[in-house]
C-alpha cells in the first residue's frame, strides 16, 4: 500500500529536498559572478584616456598641458599615446593583478624643458608601475618603488563634427 500524504506534506517533504539544492546552486552562481567580475577588473580598461593628475616623488612639478598627454589602450595588449612632445608606444599585460608595461618606444622630438623631462620620468613611470586602479572613472598607474603616479580621465572626442545644416530640396 502506498502512503497517503496530503498536499501540504509532501510539499513540505518537497521543499526540504530541494532547499538546500537551491541553496547550493545560487552560492555556486554567485561565487561565479564575483569570480568574473574580479576577473575582468584585473586588465586595464580599454579606450582613450587623458592625463589629470600625476605625481613624481622627489621632483618639481611640472608645467605641463595635461591636456596633451594621452594613453590609448588596446585590447590586444599594445598602449600608446602622447607624452606631451613625442608619439609612443609599447605593450602591456597584466597577471595576477599585477601590471607590466615594457618596450616603450617614442618619437624623438626635441621639446623644450620641462617638457623633456617630464617626458623621461613618464615613461619610467609607466615601465616601473606595477598597480593600477579603476575608481570613480579614473584610471591611476602606480610605480610603487617610486612611489609615482598618473591618473587618466576618459577622453572625451574633442573632433566631433557640428550638426548638417544642409538642405535637400
Amino acid at each position: 500500500a502506498v502512503p497517503n500524504f496530503g498536499c501540504k506534506t509532501l510539499q513540505t517533504e518537497l521543499w526540504s529536498i530541494m532547499r538546500p539544492i537551491i541553496n547550493t546552486a545560487l552560492s555556486a552562481i554567485i561565487s561565479l559572478s564575483i569570480l568574473s567580475i574580479s576577473a575582468m577588473s584585473q586588465t586595464l580598461p580599454q579606450g582613450e584616456w587623458r592625463l589629470e593628475s600625476y605625481n613624481f616623488q622627489k621632483k618639481i612639478a611640472y608645467p605641463i598641458d595635461k591636456n596633451s598627454i594621452t594613453l590609448n589602450i588596446h585590447e590586444d595588449g599594445k598602449l600608446g599615446g602622447n607624452s606631451g612632445c613625442n608619439v609612443y608606444g609599447g605593450s602591456y599585460s597584466t597577471i595576477k593583478g599585477e601590471l607590466s608595461i615594457n618596450g616603450i618606444i617614442s618619437t624623438m622630438m626635441a621639446c623644450e624643458e620641462p617638457s623633456m623631462q617630464f617626458e623621461q620620468t613618464f615613461f619610467r613611470t609607466l615601465e616601473g608601475a606595477k598597480k593600477f586602479e579603476r575608481s570613480h572613472g579614473k584610471l591611476t598607474i602606480t610605480d610603487p618603488k617610486t612611489a609615482n603616479f598618473l591618473t587618466f580621465v576618459r577622453s572625451e572626442l574633442s573632433h566631433k563634427c557640428p550638426p548638417s545644416t544642409v538642405k535637400i530640396n
